[in-house]
Protein backbone atom coordinates (compact mmCIF):
# COMPACT_ATOMS: atom_id res chain seq x y z
CA UNK A 1 0.00 0.00 0.00
CA UNK A 2 1.08 3.56 -0.64
CA UNK A 3 2.55 5.93 1.94
CA UNK A 4 0.48 9.00 2.75
CA UNK A 5 1.46 12.50 3.79
CA UNK A 6 0.25 13.57 7.22
CA UNK A 7 -2.64 15.51 5.70
CA UNK A 8 -3.61 12.61 3.43
CA UNK A 9 -3.52 10.19 6.35
CA UNK A 10 -5.70 12.46 8.52
CA UNK A 11 -8.19 12.72 5.64
CA UNK A 12 -8.20 8.93 5.16
CA UNK A 13 -8.72 8.40 8.90
CA UNK A 14 -11.69 10.81 8.94
CA UNK A 15 -13.19 9.12 5.89
CA UNK A 16 -12.61 5.66 7.40
CA UNK A 17 -14.22 6.74 10.67
CA UNK A 18 -17.22 8.15 8.80
CA UNK A 19 -17.66 4.89 6.87
CA UNK A 20 -17.26 2.83 10.06
CA UNK A 21 -19.91 4.93 11.81
CA UNK A 22 -22.22 4.31 8.86
CA UNK A 23 -21.81 0.57 9.37
CA UNK A 24 -19.17 -0.49 6.87
CA UNK A 25 -16.82 -3.25 8.03
CA UNK A 26 -13.05 -2.87 7.88
CA UNK A 27 -12.76 -5.10 4.81
CA UNK A 28 -15.12 -2.93 2.80
CA UNK A 29 -13.51 0.29 4.02
CA UNK A 30 -10.13 -1.10 3.00
CA UNK A 31 -11.48 -1.71 -0.51
CA UNK A 32 -13.01 1.75 -0.76
CA UNK A 33 -10.02 3.69 0.60
CA UNK A 34 -7.34 1.39 -0.78
CA UNK A 35 -5.73 1.01 2.65
CA UNK A 36 -4.58 -2.20 4.33
CA UNK A 37 -7.20 -3.68 6.65
CA UNK A 38 -4.65 -3.92 9.50
CA UNK A 39 -3.91 -0.20 9.10
CA UNK A 40 -7.63 0.56 9.36
CA UNK A 41 -7.95 -1.54 12.50
CA UNK A 42 -5.04 0.37 14.06
CA UNK A 43 -6.65 3.69 13.10
CA UNK A 44 -9.92 2.41 14.59
CA UNK A 45 -8.25 1.58 17.92
CA UNK A 46 -6.18 4.78 18.02
CA UNK A 47 -9.13 7.02 17.12
CA UNK A 48 -11.84 5.10 19.02
CA UNK A 49 -14.08 4.45 16.02
CA UNK A 50 -16.32 2.21 18.14
CA UNK A 51 -17.25 4.95 20.65
CA UNK A 52 -17.97 7.36 17.80
CA UNK A 53 -20.23 4.75 16.18
CA UNK A 54 -22.13 4.18 19.42
CA UNK A 55 -22.62 7.92 19.97
CA UNK A 56 -24.00 8.35 16.46
CA UNK A 57 -26.31 5.38 16.83
CA UNK A 58 -28.56 7.25 19.26
CA UNK A 59 -31.41 8.69 17.24
CA UNK A 60 -34.01 11.30 18.05
CA UNK A 61 -36.73 8.64 17.93
CA UNK A 62 -34.80 6.58 20.52
CA UNK A 63 -34.59 9.61 22.81
CA UNK A 64 -38.30 10.23 22.34
CA UNK A 65 -39.14 6.58 23.07
CA UNK A 66 -36.94 6.58 26.18
CA UNK A 67 -38.74 9.67 27.45
CA UNK A 68 -42.16 8.18 26.81
CA UNK A 69 -41.17 4.89 28.46
CA UNK A 70 -39.81 6.75 31.50
CA UNK A 71 -43.08 8.67 31.91
CA UNK A 72 -45.06 5.42 31.51
CA UNK A 73 -42.86 3.78 34.16
CA UNK A 74 -43.49 6.65 36.57
CA UNK A 75 -47.21 6.43 35.88
CA UNK A 76 -47.15 2.68 36.58
CA UNK A 77 -45.10 3.06 39.77
CA UNK A 78 -41.97 1.51 38.24
CA UNK A 79 -38.50 3.00 38.72
CA UNK A 80 -37.74 4.72 35.39
CA UNK A 81 -34.43 4.33 33.56
CA UNK A 82 -33.88 8.09 33.82
CA UNK A 83 -34.89 10.37 36.67
CA UNK A 84 -38.07 12.45 36.34
CA UNK A 85 -35.96 15.63 36.44
CA UNK A 86 -33.74 14.40 33.59
CA UNK A 87 -36.79 13.21 31.62
CA UNK A 88 -38.40 16.64 32.01
CA UNK A 89 -35.23 18.36 30.78
CA UNK A 90 -35.02 16.06 27.75
CA UNK A 91 -38.72 16.54 27.00
CA UNK A 92 -38.30 20.30 27.18
CA UNK A 93 -35.33 20.17 24.82
CA UNK A 94 -37.27 17.91 22.45
CA UNK A 95 -40.22 20.31 22.38
CA UNK A 96 -37.93 23.20 21.43
CA UNK A 97 -37.25 21.57 18.07
CA UNK A 98 -39.40 23.21 15.43
CA UNK A 99 -41.74 20.91 13.52
CA UNK A 100 -39.59 21.34 10.40
CA UNK A 101 -36.46 20.50 12.36
CA UNK A 102 -38.15 17.35 13.72
CA UNK A 103 -39.17 16.33 10.20
CA UNK A 104 -35.63 16.97 9.00
CA UNK A 105 -34.24 14.85 11.83
CA UNK A 106 -36.59 11.97 11.10
CA UNK A 107 -35.77 12.23 7.38
CA UNK A 108 -32.10 11.98 8.19
CA UNK A 109 -32.80 8.89 10.30
CA UNK A 110 -34.74 7.33 7.44
CA UNK A 111 -31.86 8.04 5.05
CA UNK A 112 -29.48 6.37 7.50
CA UNK A 113 -31.72 3.28 7.71
CA UNK A 114 -31.72 3.12 3.90
CA UNK A 115 -27.93 3.42 3.93
CA UNK A 116 -27.76 0.52 6.39
CA UNK A 117 -29.73 -1.63 3.95
CA UNK A 118 -27.25 -0.81 1.18
CA UNK A 119 -24.34 -1.58 3.50
CA UNK A 120 -25.82 -4.97 4.36
CA UNK A 121 -26.22 -5.74 0.66
CA UNK A 122 -22.66 -4.62 -0.06
CA UNK A 123 -21.24 -6.80 2.67
CA UNK A 124 -23.24 -9.83 1.46
CA UNK A 125 -22.44 -9.30 -2.23
CA UNK A 126 -21.42 -12.66 -3.72
CA UNK A 127 -19.00 -11.21 -6.27
CA UNK A 128 -16.60 -8.27 -6.37
CA UNK A 129 -18.53 -6.89 -9.36
CA UNK A 130 -21.82 -6.88 -7.44
CA UNK A 131 -20.09 -5.34 -4.44
CA UNK A 132 -18.63 -2.57 -6.63
CA UNK A 133 -22.00 -1.96 -8.34
CA UNK A 134 -23.75 -1.66 -4.96
CA UNK A 135 -21.00 0.67 -3.71
CA UNK A 136 -21.47 2.84 -6.81
CA UNK A 137 -25.24 2.90 -6.24
CA UNK A 138 -24.71 3.88 -2.61
CA UNK A 139 -22.35 6.70 -3.58
CA UNK A 140 -24.97 8.12 -5.96
CA UNK A 141 -27.73 7.74 -3.38
CA UNK A 142 -25.65 9.30 -0.57
CA UNK A 143 -24.76 12.23 -2.79
CA UNK A 144 -28.45 12.90 -3.49
CA UNK A 145 -29.44 12.36 0.15
CA UNK A 146 -26.71 14.73 1.33
CA UNK A 147 -27.88 17.40 -1.12
CA UNK A 148 -31.50 17.06 0.05
CA UNK A 149 -30.53 17.19 3.73
CA UNK A 150 -28.21 20.17 3.16
CA UNK A 151 -30.88 22.08 1.23
CA UNK A 152 -33.57 21.39 3.82
CA UNK A 153 -31.22 22.16 6.70
CA UNK A 154 -30.38 25.53 5.15
CA UNK A 155 -34.10 26.26 4.70
CA UNK A 156 -34.91 25.31 8.31
CA UNK A 157 -32.06 27.38 9.73
CA UNK A 158 -33.00 30.35 7.55
CA UNK A 159 -36.61 30.21 8.79
CA UNK A 160 -35.71 30.03 12.49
Amino acid sequence: MAKFTGAQQRQKILHAKDLFIKGFDYETIADVLEVAENTLRKWGRDNDFESAKQACAITLSEIRNTLLQSFADIKNGIEPKISPDTAAKYASAFEKFSDRRKILTYMYEAFEYLTQEFIADIQKAPTPQEKERSLADLRVLRDKMDRVITRLTNEVLKDE
